[in-house]
Parts: C-alpha cells; sequence; structure tokens
C-alpha cells in the first residue's frame, strides 16, 4: 500500500523547536556545566587539602618516632627537657617520584611530664605533642585553608621494661 501526502505541510506547523525552547534548553545546560567546574574545583581543593594533611602527619610522625628513639637511647636528651621546642630548619616534603616540592614544615613539639596525683612520685616518662605547621617561607606560615593545614600528633613516651 502506497500513501501518499495530500497536503503540503505549512512552516508554522513543521516539527522542531522553537527558539524560546532552543534557549531555554542551553540555559538549563549552563547552569548545569557551572555546577559540575564548581564541583570540580572544590574537589581539586580537597584533594590538595588531604594531601597537605597527609604530608603533615608524616612529617609530624617522623618527628616523634626520631623524639621516642631519643628517648629510649638517653632520656636526660636536652630535645626531651620540659618546655617547648623547634627543629632548627623546615621539614621539606618532596614527590618521591618526580622530586617536586609538595610542602615544607616548620616543626615544634611541647615536652612535659607525666603528671601524678601523688606529689611525691615522678613518673618516669615524658608527655610530648608534635605539631607540624604548613610555612610558606621560614617564618611566614601557610594559612590557606582549603590547600594547607596542620597536624598536632601527643605520645606519652616510657622507658622500656
Amino acid at each position: 500500500m502506497i500513501l501518499a501526502l495530500d497536503k503540503a505541510v505549512s512552516p508554522a506547523q513543521a516539527d522542531g523547536f522553537s527558539l524560546v525552547e532552543l534557549m531555554t534548553a542551553v540555559f538549563i545546560l549552563t547552569v548545569g556545566l557551572l555546577a559540575a567546574a564548581q564541583l570540580l574545583t572544590i574537589t581539586m581543593k580537597l584533594d590538595a587539602l588531604a594531601r597537605s594533611k597527609s604530608t603533615a602527619t608524616l612529617a609530624a610522625q617522623n618527628e616523634l618516632d626520631r623524639l621516642t628513639d631519643l628517648f629510649r637511647r638517653n632520656p636526660m636528651a636536652e630535645e626531651l627537657d620540659i618546655g617547648t621546642h623547634q627543629a632548627a630548619e623546615l621539614t621539606v616534603i618532596r614527590n618521591p617520584l618526580t622530586q617536586n616540592l609538595q610542602n615544607r614544615y616548620k616543626i615544634t613539639w611541647i615536652v612535659d611530664g607525666i603528671p601524678d596525683p601523688r606529689m611525691e612520685i615522678e613518673l618516669p616518662g615524658r608527655i610530648v605533642s608534635v605539631r607540624a605547621t604548613p610555612m610558606l617561607t621560614e617564618s611566614v606560615e601557610n594559612t590557606n585553608p582549603f590547600l594547607n593545614k596542620a597536624v598536632t600528633l601527643n605520645a606519652v613516651i616510657i622507658p622500656e621494661q
């Protein structure tokens, strides 16, 4: 069976999109793409923050391990005296693959005695609190909230029995 079109279709009756429909679709697409771009930006910033926190934790943990080892070898070392101490130079973290600088940290630590409610007894250990603070230069902290975060680790160090 062959069908024939008897009527010609006028331009007003043609199927398709009007200019208003097309502009509405473009507007919705634009809003969606802008939202996706904003999400990508936030994701990249959060990734940088996570990397900074993990490298700061690594730097603080390395210092805490060094102090623990020092305490086990020499509990009377000057670096373990009660009070606040600071590393002589900044700790630099580099990318292991490219050797590019990832961050630099000022390492400080506070050493305190172990409190005991009995006044006449002094416990033989130390409480150590190590802080890794991101730095732009030797004296300027890197305080960008989405890119850097200072990390503090605490430990109780006691002599081996």
